[in-house]
């Protein structure tokens, strides 16, 4: 069975696809298709996450203290959903000495790893002041060079999710002019997550 991109559900949402398409859609999802449904309501709740938000940042402490309770509550708590944080194994910015970046603009290349997976990740300049692109893709270890399918949401520092976009077919995805800060890339895959938390979004 063919299931539908992230992308069309997103347009479906929005009230954006032209109705023959609608309606391709909609006799999609009543077949039923639990994927797809799935998929819907992982977007709609990011959006409308993202639309009520009108919440004022808390002092660091204080959000450091948030973070520390639900991360204890979480442990004492049996979760289905296995969540994973990708270990980074290379950080070019880590590699390269300040004389050698003095006056460049350079990309910042990231490999994250899981015992099944490779996240390739690229920070770069964005078009607009005080932003970065980020730019990733996602293979399989166990598979060389095969891509991988997952959903992608980049979230703050409390876990709420602020863009989302699905991999390509090449695992690839992107997330362009997200202003300056520390952030964590959650991907959702079939039965788990795999998070690479502490993600500092900055140009050198």
């Amino acid at each position: 069975m063919t299931h539908i991109r992230y992308e069309t559900l997103l347009n479906y949402l929005e009230e954006q696809l032209p109705a023959e398409d609608r309606k391709e859609v909609e006799a999609h999802l009543a077949g039923p298709c639990g994927q797809c449904e799935r998929r819907l309501s992982r977007l709609r709740a990011a959006r409308d996450a993202a639309a009520a938000d009108r919440t004022v940042a808390p002092p660091e402490a204080v959000l450091k203290r948030a973070v520390e309770i639900a991360k204890d509550g979480q442990a004492r708590q049996p979760n289905p959903w296995l969540r994973v944080v990708a270990a980074l194994r290379f950080d070019s910015r880590l590699q390269l000495s300040p004389a050698a970046t003095r006056g460049a603009t350079r990309a910042r290349q990231l490999l994250f790893t899981t015992e099944q997976l490779d996240i390739d990740l690229q920070i770069k300049a964005g078009h607009g002041h005080g932003t970065s692109d980020l730019l990733g893709q996602m293979l399989s270890l166990g598979r060389p060079g095969e891509a991988v399918a997952a959903f992608v949401s980049l979230q703050g520092r409390a876990g709420e999710p602020l863009l989302a976009t699905e991999t390509d077919a090449r695992g690839q995805f992107a997330f362009r002019q997200i202003p300056f800060g520390v952030y964590d890339l959650v991907f959702a895959l079939e039965n788990q997550e795999v998070a690479v938390t502490g993600l500092e979004l900055r140009n050198d």
